[in-house]
């Protein structure tokens, strides 16, 4: 998944007092979580609504927060994110080899019988023959679509943080 990384910020948090870094940064993290979630909501593929409804944000509980985590544990999630077989973008593990993918039919049937397909083995037939599932992007394109705005809540941050050093330093 998508990964903001703020490079040494170990070693420049370590020689500050963590409890000067908790709000300012647990702000941002929570501020920069909350719109890609909802940014990943709204650029989720919707059939049943279930991949939507499961988008959730972490934000790491330690004193100070050091990272935020978006995401869903729905089991085909990764495949929706990523795509599958020829289609497949990133992991190699998406891509099953070099041929197309054909997904396992019984796991279409209630989305095939939705949608006034036979069956989830036609449904899986026509996305084998097409390559596999196309890539939806729909948590990489939340997070890359905000990378101003997080640059603008980092800017905040950094303000913040220096008017408490300044005030108690």
């Amino acid at each position: 998944m998508p990964e903001l990384t703020i490079e040494n910020l170990d070693k420049a948090l370590a020689a500050l007092d963590p409890k000067m870094l908790d709000a300012p940064l647990r702000e941002l993290l929570t501020k920069a979580a909350l719109r890609i979630e909802a940014d990943a909501k709204a650029n989720a593929p919707a059939d049943s609504g279930q991949l939507r409804r499961t988008i959730t944000h972490q934000v790491d509980q330690s004193e100070p927060p050091l990272e935020a985590v978006v995401g869903t544990n729905l089991s085909y999630a990764p495949y929706m994110e990523y795509g599958t077989g020829l289609l497949a973008e990133g992991d190699p593990a998406f891509k099953q080899g070099s041929g197309p993918h054909y997904p396992p039919g019984n796991a279409l049937n209630v989305w095939a019988e939705r949608h006034g397909f036979e069956s989830g083995g036609q449904v899986a037939t026509a996305i084998g023959r097409r390559g596999g599932l196309e890539p939806r992007r729909f948590l990489r394109n939340a997070f890359e679509g905000n990378q101003g705005f997080i640059a603008q809540l980092v800017a905040k941050c950094m303000d913040r943080i220096a008017a408490i050093w300044s005030k108690n330093g």
